[in-house]
């Protein structure tokens, strides 16, 4: 019997789309991700998912204005966002699949995966799936040359 989740990562890559359009710098990491394979009662009520998120924003013990707000679907499910200006995270969930699709935003890559972490630790899942994007990435800097701010 497996104990610890199957994960996978996509990492997206950056395309120009317009001369310069990539001269900028990194605002955010973006994780997307699947939780599958939840145990219902993690998912189906506001409070309990609007819980796990603030303990999630709190991966470091350091206090902080934390905002939430959260939707109750009838008969259960749940769509909920927590801030606390360093970070966010969003998500939205189907009890019923075992399924969560969450969006976690940060200022940097490895506060996104420590959210990641006490995500997984709180929701439960048995499987996981992750894309990661850099958002407002340059072209140089993806290329390790610094680039324009």
């Amino acid at each position: 019997m497996r104990t610890e989740a199957l994960c996978q990562v996509e990492k997206l890559q950056v395309y120009p789309t317009q001369q310069g359009a990539l001269k900028r710098c990194i605002w955010w990491y973006h994780l997307i991700a699947e939780f599958w394979e939840c145990p219902f009662d993690t998912l189906a009520e506001a409070k309990t998912v609007e819980k796990a998120l603030k303990s999630a924003l709190n991966f470091n013990g350091k206090k902080r204005d934390i905002h939430a707000i959260s939707y109750q679907f009838q008969p259960f499910g749940v769509s909920a966002q927590v801030n606390s200006g360093t970070a966010q995270i969003y998500i939205h969930t189907w009890p019923e699949n075992g399924y969560g699709a969450i969006d976690i935003l940060a200022e940097s890559k490895e506060d996104a995966y420590k959210i990641l972490k006490k995500l997984q630790e709180n929701l439960k899942p048995k499987n996981i799936y992750i894309a990661e994007i850099v958002r407002g990435i340059s072209e140089d800097r993806a290329n390790g040359e610094g680039g324009e701010t």
